[in-house]
């Protein structure tokens, strides 16, 4: 978790993990098969715009508070 000018950022895996969501779950919800959201969350794929929104929506946070996994 990093705190930005008042903003907490927290990664993705850790707003999974407090949100008691698996990545099964999470797949299902975003209309991802769970082989590529695994490849996303670790760094082999890169997260597009879309499936950010998407998953921020679900998480119910916002788009910027969540450090996404890159490539």
């Amino acid at each position: 978790m990093i705190t930005k000018r008042n903003k907490t950022i927290i990664t993705l895996q850790d707003l999974m993990t407090n949100n008691k969501i698996s990545l099964r779950s999470l797949a299902r919800q975003i209309a991802l098969s769970p082989s590529m959201l695994s490849r996303m969350i670790n760094g082999k794929r890169k997260f597009r715009y879309e499936h950010k929104i998407k998953v921020a929506l679900v998480l119910r946070k916002d788009i910027k508070e969540i450090v996404w996994p890159g490539k």
